[in-house]
This record gives C-alpha cells, structure tokens and sequence, in this order.
C-alpha cells in the first residue's frame, strides 16, 4: 500500500491512496467513529454497505456515516487508487446551517443511498472536489480541505435533494434482517432468536447475513456496541454504564474487546468529545 497524501487532525483525516497489488483479503468489515467520503480513482470493486451491495466505477463516490459499516470486495487484477475523507461533524457547528450538510449522512436508513454514480445529475461538480487533491508541502493544509469539503457537502446537498427517493429504501429480506439487527443492538439478542423473530433457520441467518454485510453477524453486532460506547464514553458516561447500556453484561469481556478495538482501555476516552 502506498499512501500518496496523508492528512490528519483531531477533526479530520484524509488520505489518498494506492495498492498497485492489491489483495482481497487485506479488506474487511469495518466501521468509522466518522463521516467518510470514499472517491474511487482506479479498480474494481464492489461495495457492501450494511446490507446493499454497489457496484463502483471509477469516479463514483460512496459516502457513509460514524458507524455504517462497509466492506469492499477488490478485483486483484487492476491497482487499487481511492481518496477517502473521515471528518467530524464538530467540523462543521462553527458555520451556520453548518448541520444541514450532513443531511445526506443522516436522513436515509443505514445501507440506502450511500452511492453516487459518475454519470449522476451533479457528477462533475461533485468530482471537482477530487481534482489535484494532494496538498502536500502546501502552506494552509487544513484550510484547502476545508473549502474542498465544504464545497463538496454543498452540492452533495443539492442532488440529494432533487434526487427521485421512491422505491430507495429496500424491503429485501437482506435489508429487514440488517435493519432488525440494529434495532435489537443492544438488546439480549442471539442467532437464535434473531431466526425465530424471522421463521428461519439459525444456518440461513447466519449466512444471509454474512453475505449482505461481508461480516459474522456477531462480529458486526461487537463493532456497532463499541462504537456506541465510545461515543457514550466521550460524552462523560461513565465505563461501567457505557457498557450495560451498550448490551455488554460483563465489563472484563467489554474491556478486552475495547482495548482490542481501539488500542487503549475504555477509560482513556472518558469525556474526550470534540466540542
């Protein structure tokens, strides 16, 4: 892998980025603490995001918010250039009407309308935002990327907005699954009772779930608990109630699932929220 620009601060991480070779099974499910905008150079690739699977050209954008996870399958025959930007929504409380930008992020159910193809009403002022894109060695870093995102968001905004939405959320059995899933997230549930819920087999659960969401269904419930209790914990909840109210009954198992996930214990991000 080859990191061609790399920027980060404690608001926003950008990066473009190469893999000349890439393998398949470098890339699996997972999920951002962030907002992300994924911008596809050059590859195959197809996208699973929480249960819709996308197929992405060059070109094409994919945006998904803190938490919705995402998995790419990658041809290994082609090389592998994307831009990605991860940023906080804090970024934006300083503009007014700055919340009006993440409307995209937020007003749709996880896994609808995540893609954005190259031929799509809008594509070329949404590309713009892409073009000459490493900023290296250039004095004013931060402010560059202001002013490509927050142009970006804007006409995001603007297609969203005239885009046709019938028939955009899907009533699949893949996405009923995936959205009682999140539903239940924190509640007691299990394999088993996710399939008596749905007059199925344990066997069918599981394997229509890992072929939707590219994950075991354990796993993804595991990661979505704890991004919700790191969120819990910037905000000044305490450990022990971030991790009852998050579906973990045993505080050992959620520390060593903590610490595994992030790389430093739960406390380390007690009241750390960016303001």
């Amino acid at each position: 892998m080859s990191h061609i620009f790399t920027y980060r601060d404690k608001e926003i991480y950008c990066h473009h980025t190469m893999d000349e070779k890439p393998r398949a099974a470098d890339f699996q499910m997972h999920a951002h603490e962030w907002m992300e905008i994924f911008y596809l150079i050059s590859g195959k690739c197809s996208y699973l995001v929480e249960g819709s699977r996308y197929e992405v050209q060059p070109g094409d954008i994919l945006i998904m918010r803190a938490a919705e996870t995402h998995m790419p399958e990658i041809g290994e025959d082609e090389s592998y250039e994307r831009i990605a930007i991860h940023f906080s929504p804090s970024l934006l409380e300083a503009i007014p009407g700055g919340e009006k930008l993440l409307k995209p992020f937020m007003d749709r159910p996880l896994g609808h309308r995540n893609h954005y193809a190259c031929s799509g009403e809008g594509d070329e002022r949404l590309r713009a935002a892409f073009g000459a894109f490493d900023f290296e060695g250039i004095a004013d870093v931060k402010l560059n990327l202001m002013s490509r995102l927050l142009m970006f968001l804007t006409v995001l905004c603007s297609v969203y907005e005239k885009q046709n939405v019938a028939g955009s959320v899907g009533d699949s059995f893949q996405s009923q699954l995936v959205a009682y899933v999140n539903e239940h997230l924190f509640e007691d549930i299990s394999l088993q009772s996710i399939a008596d819920a749905f007059y199925r087999s344990r066997s069918q659960i599981s394997r229509v779930f890992r072929q939707s969401t590219g994950s075991p269904l354990w796993e993804y419930v595991t990661i979505k608990r704890l991004l919700s209790a790191q969120a819990m914990l910037q905000r000044g909840v305490s450990a022990s109630d971030a991790c009852l109210a998050c579906g973990f009954s045993d505080y050992s198992s959620f520390f060593r699932a903590y610490r595994a996930r992030f790389g430093h214990s739960p406390k380390s991000d007690y009241g750390k929220e960016i303001k």
